[in-house]
């Protein structure tokens, strides 16, 4: 008796790995998502388990969107994240799609399913934390379950976000069901380590089938097979269950009988000559079309199957169906072969010049036919060397596209290819350079050797690239603290630059401009090139936009004015052109709102920094929603509403601790010095500002001294003089010569004052410089704070008339928190002049200001001082708004607001879960309860009720 072609073989001995895929699918739908990773060898079951889970989720009512990663997918960028959510985003009406790509998903949409072709690609972790929320907002509708099949041949992005969400998945109703071969070869194993290792990943490990099991497959097909027959097909297959079912379709149809001793003979020939006698049977050109299949891979059409194999589409369309019927595919058009293992079989039956071949002729076929530049690539990238051109411009445009989808791994990949090729066009300089740019998006330190040789390969041949190279170089050794080799580099850049394009040029100018605002050594330099700056700044261009935009930055800094920083600062925003490029203004968009902040116009910082996180949220730019955030706590900083700069804070540290960004650390402890100063809640950030580690060459720099500065006045709070001391020496070594000023950084008067008294005459030499600056600015916040310092370094009786001043001028401004200090400031030197009945209404003043400030540390050295002056301080328990955390004011301020708890989680870069524990805190705390308690939170937080 002969067996059916047809019967299915039921899943056997899977009964633990089903049960766990179960009890995931059951905690999805209770809102409790898990990562599944099925794990095992070739042809072991593992798509069997997961068309398995599909069905059972199916009947459970679950939405299931799948993918499958396929050997020539490993340059294909985002390839398996695509395969996911395309075909949903493609078919969603308008409506429907805003919702999916509302919120943090907004990034996702030129990474999954772009509508255009030239818009920004969102950096590295806001593209990973796109995807997420889209998965969220895809959850919103229904419990999910998403499918990833073969992810060893997945490439490095999808892998990456796979990772990213198994690592957050627990608070969504989804399971993730990932299958894997272990220590496939070339596959990104330290991703799938990272994959595997997620803390709500179950591992599952498909082992080879017993004999019975064998046995129970053997006779779904032939009820007759004996026992010996049975063994014989477990002996020849080893319990691989791909190998059973080839196996027994060597025989299907044959009236021979099943016989041990026959299957023995029949296990002798390989799985490609058992699949390529059941194609033979087919017809004359089935051979050709399933090359063509094997070559073009699973998803791609019949009609391009047919076009590579020479056949008529009627013919193909028969072939296919008999392909299918002989179980070498599961289906026609588009078609897919039942096993990678069977369309590798193929595959590798054809020599290496045929291969060259097929896939040289697979490439021209669907590029003619429009397909994206990655998906011909993908046969590009299979073909031998050869010095073709054409090869080579393919793979840049497909290392471009990568790039367009935040895939710089998937670039990198192809541009190394580029590379081998060995054509003449696009020349070696070009590639490394391009190469080198993907490299420093993946923050690669090899990117500095790519750039250097594109650098000097381009020396007289192609001096726009070289130029284009030296900003690229200058750029990275800049961050990496390399100022050295970055100043020799752009000084030399700018001396042969001649008639070079002036866009580059501006470039590279603001690159120049940049290490003189940072680097000491040449900021003697700055002066003498403002008027050439200046000139330049006017331009068109981004590059002229973001060049005015560091000379508002140094002129707010460098105390000129807040007239000139002004007039700056609108030069670099005029006509729209820095905002709209770059992702939010990039890098120049802080440098705007460090002129407004630090000249105090904290109304216009506030409007500018919603504008730029907004856009970088749109379009996923990291350092534009940093400098939103950033920048927003600054100016509640400096306004002296602590509690909402902690809150802030607080989203900026998870921030910067997910994205990995650690130079951007250094910007957070300074510009949030006194809230760490003044709030112990946040003594965790403090002691991960004491233990920040930057090489030598850093501190060197205003950065390194921003650092330097949070540092040491913390350390000397704590009565750490001698360590603070040091960390402000530090200080004044890099903002003395860059002639920082007052406004920006107090350091002379904090220098001063922990100088020991042996050295009061550079004390008062460094305050009465400091005063001098802040009277000539005259910007209310930093005069105050200038005639404090000062008035500290005078004797008791000295003081005063100096501290009064410094009241007067910060009685009324929006600098409550240095009003405070001040007035404590005051009523101490009073009570130390044994004018105590004078010291009391200043103290009580100060005590109200630091309570609202929310400045916990100076309310109990101001208590104590009050104590000491006869007075008696209440200790007012909070009750109310007051008694709330920052976190749960922030999170309570957004649902006031009329935000969801999605979109305050989206906002905050926090869970949903963590949103729903502030918020039920937060209503404790109100006594608020039941239905419109959102409207009565409302109403609490604006003082009503």
């Amino acid at each position: 008796m002969g067996l059916s072609e047809t019967d299915q073989a039921p899943l056997l001995e899977r009964d633990a790995e089903l049960d766990a895929v179960g009890a995931a699918i059951a905690a999805a739908r209770e809102g409790r998502g898990r990562a599944v990773v099925v794990e095992g060898a070739a042809g072991t079951g593992k798509s069997a388990l997961l068309e398995a889970a599909r069905a059972r989720a199916a009947t459970d009512g679950l939405r299931v969107l799948r993918a499958a990663a396929g050997e020539h997918e490993r340059g294909y960028a985002f390839g398996c994240v695509r395969q996911l959510f395309e075909p949903l985003l493609r078919t969603a009406g308008p409506d429907a799609r805003a919702a999916l790509l509302s919120g943090a998903a907004a990034p996702a949409e030129q990474i999954v399913a772009p509508t255009t072709a030239d818009a920004q690609a969102a950096d590295g972790f806001a593209a990973l934390n796109a995807v997420y929320w889209l998965t969220a907002n895809v959850a919103a509708g229904g419990p999910l379950l998403l499918i990833a099949d073969d992810v060893h041949w997945a490439d490095d992005a999808s892998v990456r976000a796979i990772a990213h969400l198994a690592r957050r998945i627990g608070e969504l109703p989804v399971v993730l069901l990932v299958a894997l071969r272990p220590q496939e070869p070339g596959a990104a194993l330290a991703l799938l380590d990272d994959l595997t290792a997620a803390p709500l990943a179950a591992r599952i490990a498909t082992r080879p089938l017993s004999p019975a099991a064998v046995a129970a497959i053997v006779r779904t097909r032939a009820p007759e097979a004996t026992d010996a027959a049975c063994a014989a097909c477990h002996a020849a297959s080893a319990g691989n269950p791909l190998y059973v079912q080839e196996l027994l379709r060597t025989f299907a149809g044959d009236t021979g009988g099943l016989r041990a001793e026959r299957i023995a003979a029949a296990s002798v020939p390989t799985l490609a000559a058992r699949v390529g006698r059941r194609i033979a049977k087919v017809a004359l050109g089935a051979p050709a079309l399933a090359v063509a299949m094997a070559v073009l891979g699973d998803g791609e059409s019949l009609t391009s199957a047919a076009a590579l194999a020479g056949l008529a589409p009627t013919a193909a369309a028969d072939v296919a169906r008999r392909l299918r019927e002989l179980e070498v595919l599961t289906t026609e058009d588009p078609f897919a072969f039942v096993h990678p293992l069977v369309r590798h079989s193929v595959y590798d039956g054809l020599s290496v010049a045929e291969r060259d071949t097929a896939h040289a002729a697979a490439a021209r076929l669907l590029d003619a036919a429009g397909a994206p530049a990655e998906a011909v690539a993908a046969h590009l990238t299979a073909l031998r060397p050869a010095g073709s051109s054409a090869v080579a411009a393919g793979l840049v445009a497909a290392a471009e596209a990568a790039v367009a989808r935040a895939a710089p791994e998937a670039a990198s990949r192809l541009l190394h290819r580029a590379l081998e090729e060995g054509a003449p066009e696009p020349s070696r300089a070009a590639l490394l350079l391009a190469l080198g740019r993907a490299e420093l998006l993946l923050r690669d330190p090899v990117c500095v050797a790519h750039l250097s040789e594109a650098r000097a390969l381009a020396a007289e041949s192609e001096p726009a690239l070289r130029m284009a190279a030296t900003v690229a170089l200058a750029e990275v050794l800049s961050f990496s603290g390399e100022w050295a080799a970055a100043r020799a580099m752009v000084w030399e850049g700018l001396r042969e630059a001649g008639d070079a394009d002036a866009e580059l040029i501006c470039d590279l100018e603001a690159v120049r401009t940049a290490i003189m605002a940072n680097d000491p050594l040449v900021a003697d330099e700055f002066p003498a090139a403002r008027a050439r700056l200046d000139a330049l700044s006017t331009g068109p261009s981004w590059s002229a936009h973001a060049l005015a935009a560091l000379l508002a930055s140094q002129a707010a800094l460098r105390g000129e004015g807040p007239e000139r920083a002004g007039a700056l600062a609108q030069r670099a925003l005029g006509d729209g052109v820095l905002l709209a490029g770059h992702g939010g203004g990039s890098w120049a968009a802080p440098q705007v709102l460090m002129a407004y902040a630090y000249t105090e116009r904290y109304d216009d910082t506030l409007e500018l920094a919603a504008t730029v996180e907004r856009e970088g949220r749109r379009s996923g730019s990291l350092i534009a929603v940093f400098s939103g955030l950033a920048f927003r706590g600054v100016v509640a900083t400096q306004r002296g509403d602590l509690r909402a700069a902690e809150a802030d804070l607080r989203t900026i540290a998870d921030f910067v601790l997910q994205t990995g960004m650690a130079m951007w650390s250094t910007t957070m402890f300074f510009a949030f010095a006194d809230v760490l100063l003044e709030r112990p809640d946040l003594d965790d950030i403090a002691a991960a500002a004491e233990a920040f580690a930057v090489p030598e060459a850093f501190l060197a720099t205003n950065a390194g001294a921003q650092l330097l500065s949070a540092r040491g006045r913390l350390r000397i709070a704590r009565g750490e003089r001698e360590a603070g001391l040091a960390d402000l020496r530090g200080v004044a070594a890099v903002a003395g010569p860059l002639e920082i000023g007052p406004s920006y950084d107090a350091w002379r008067s904090a220098l001063a004052l922990a100088l020991p008294a042996a050295d009061r005459d550079e004390a008062l030499r460094l305050a009465d410089e400091e005063l001098a600056l802040a009277r000539a600015v005259d910007l209310p916040r930093t005069l105050g704070v200038a005639l404090r310092g000062r008035a500290l370094l005078e004797d008791t009786a000295g003081s005063v008339a100096l501290l009064e001043e410094s009241v007067a001028v910060l009685d009324g401004s929006e600098a409550v928190l240095e009003h405070a200090r001040s007035r404590a400031a005051l009523g101490a030197a009073l009570r130390r002049a044994r004018r105590r009945a004078e010291a009391r209404p200043h103290l009580t003043v100060a005590l109200d200001l630091a309570d609202r400030c929310g400045a916990d540390r100076l309310v109990e050295r101001v208590r104590d001082d009050l104590l000491a002056a006869g007075g008696r301080p209440r200790r007012t328990a909070r009750v109310g708004v007051d008694a709330l955390t920052a976190s749960e004011l922030r999170v309570a301020r957004l649902a006031a607001a009329g935000r969801t708890n999605v979109a305050i989680a989206q906002e905050l870069y926090v869970s949903v879960k963590t949103v729903e524990t502030h918020l039920s805190h937060a209503y404790a705390k109100l006594d608020l309860a039941g239905q419109g308690a959102r409207g009565r939170l409302a109403a609490m937080l604006s003082g009503g009720g």
